[in-house]
């Protein structure tokens, strides 16, 4: 990162589409060498969209109810974020309240480390305070090399989290029932 140039973040803007797409493209490569797995590499989808995922950012920059802010340092963006306000859903047992959804938060290699993910962070955390979030919830992937670290780091705690384990060739098998009745008696302590 050049040290010469002071670090800005603004909301994004239709000229910053061709920018955004290369650091979603940084971003889904990053998460993919953690979770190979749970995420498509982009040569067996023939590339990626680049046209498409410029058309849902430029609809993103310009939809009420959240935004895309980048990190800029001397005319490079260093970093974007990705924050929707949304609301818990009336009539069930969750709280109500008003909270900003932090769907992707990316910075370049180049610029790990530098501070500028914390400088997007606090951008992002007024953004949803101005808006009446009462919280900042993040969705992310867990590996080593991942972000859980700096978001705790940060001062965020994991609040769930989805488990998952692989199930074997024989529980997937074709005509097998998908669960064998069983019976237990539970006697009260």
């Amino acid at each position: 990162m050049d040290n010469q140039h002071e670090v800005i973040v603004r909301a994004a803007k239709p000229a910053d589409l061709s920018a955004l797409c290369a650091l979603f493209i940084e971003f889904h490569d990053f998460n993919l060498c953690g979770v190979p797995d749970r995420l498509a590499r982009s040569d067996s989808l023939g590339g990626f969209d680049c046209v498409r995922l410029e058309a849902n950012l430029r609809h993103l920059i310009n939809t009420h109810g959240c935004n895309i802010l980048v990190a800029e340092s001397g005319g490079v963006l260093l970093g974007l974020a990705e924050i929707y306000i949304r609301q818990t859903s009336e009539g069930t047992a969750v709280a109500q309240r008003i909270y900003g959804h932090l769907q992707s938060l990316i910075v370049t290699e180049a610029a790990r480390g530098c501070g500028v993910g914390q400088r997007l962070l606090r951008a992002v955390e007024a953004w949803a305070d101005a808006r009446g979030a009462s919280e900042l919830q993040i969705d992310c992937w867990e590996f080593a090399a991942g972000p859980l670290g700096f978001y705790e780091r940060e001062g965020y705690r994991t609040l769930t989290r989805t488990l998952v384990r692989a199930l074997t060739s024989d529980q997937r098998a074709v005509g097998k029932p998908e669960f064998a009745e069983s019976h237990v008696v539970c006697q009260p302590k």
